[in-house]
């Protein structure tokens, strides 16, 4: 497990979880809300939600349940045909503007909702770094062990093309070679949990970065670029969280315990499962991959919160 203080009361009050959701995604969001709300350390926690394109009984429902909804900005540097054509891009858009969207707060984490959370000590761990003095950015860099972390095309005379995704979305951005080339050889800080202070001085950064990036670059990879910026060429302060945090694979289940555990030894389990990149399996909970056992052998698993949950209960002993 991951380890982390217990919080004070005091620290609850000043906190908050936020997310956001398109009417499509809306049984993950619910999901993300149950594994939250299942754990006594997080109950207290106040949940907000960007509406990304929800129906009306969906905002009814999140309303009834304590959660407060908020309205993106408007945005005036993006067309509004793609606004209305895609509006969960608005949610992409919004993690720049947490802070002015939600100022009764002091410290956020923003969670995905194509995750959910396994332990809750992995978002106490979140809030724990972004609330050190001076504040950080607290985020977890992509260090897959399943793909090449460099991605590269070979060319002829043994020459070799960097295609790493900062990169690849700083070229796209037209940034200036030189940026593009020092950021593009560093991980990706992956920008679907992370947490910050509201006080923080990195926001105008992160939004000038956006703004930047938006000029020429794609919506949807303006914020994650945006965050690289910040971090590796602003110099502003990141703290880098362990894969827990943020977890993208690859994938182990412990059959006795029904856990979802890292690859990596000694198999802890996974705090916050992330399902970026499993489209079809987050929104049909029927479909299934093949997970190693640390048995030994294999199991077809769903990954989402409802059916591994309905899993664990199969197993012995229950340990939330």
């Amino acid at each position: 497990m991951l380890h982390a203080d217990s919080p004070s009361p005091a620290n609850l009050s000043r906190r908050l979880i936020i997310t956001g959701s398109d009417s499509r995604y809306f049984p993950l969001l619910q999901e993300l809300v149950a594994s939250i709300r299942r754990f006594p350390e997080l109950a207290g926690l106040p949940v907000a939600c960007i509406d990304g394109g929800l129906k009306r009984k969906q905002v009814t429902w999140l309303e009834q349940n304590g959660i407060t909804v908020r309205t993106p900005r408007a945005f005036p540097h993006v067309s509004r045909w793609a606004m209305r054509r895609r509006p969960n891009l608005a949610i992409e858009l919004s993690k720049m503007w947490l802070d002015q969207l939600f100022p009764e707060h002091d410290t956020l984490v923003w969670i995905d909702a194509d995750a959910w959370v396994q332990d809750c000590q992995a978002v106490e761990l979140l809030f724990q770094a972004a609330e050190q003095t001076p504040h950080a950015l607290a985020i977890t860099p992509e260090l897959f062990l399943h793909k090449p972390l460099f991605r590269l095309r070979w060319l002829p005379f043994g020459l070799v093309q960097l295609r790493t995704i900062l990169y690849k979305n700083s070229r796209l951005a037209r940034l200036p070679r030189a940026i593009c080339r020092h950021i593009g050889v560093r991980p990706t800080l992956n920008a679907g949990v992370f947490a910050l202070s509201r006080t923080a001085p990195h926001w105008p950064r992160l939004r000038h970065w956006q703004e930047e990036a938006l000029r020429h670059g794609k919506i949807f990879s303006s914020g994650q670029l945006a965050m690289a910026l910040t971090s590796y060429h602003d110099g502003y302060a990141t703290a880098l969280m362990p894969a827990g945090c943020n977890y993208l694979g690859p994938w182990q289940i412990d059959s006795r315990t029904g856990l979802l555990c890292e690859v990596t030894f000694p198999h802890r389990p996974v705090g916050i499962v992330h399902l970026a990149g499993h489209d079809a399996m987050r929104l049909d909970p029927t479909v299934t991959m093949d997970v190693p056992d640390r048995a030994g052998g294999t199991q077809a698993l769903n990954l989402r919160f409802g059916t591994m949950q309905a899993y664990r209960d199969t197993r012995q002993p229950d340990m939330t």
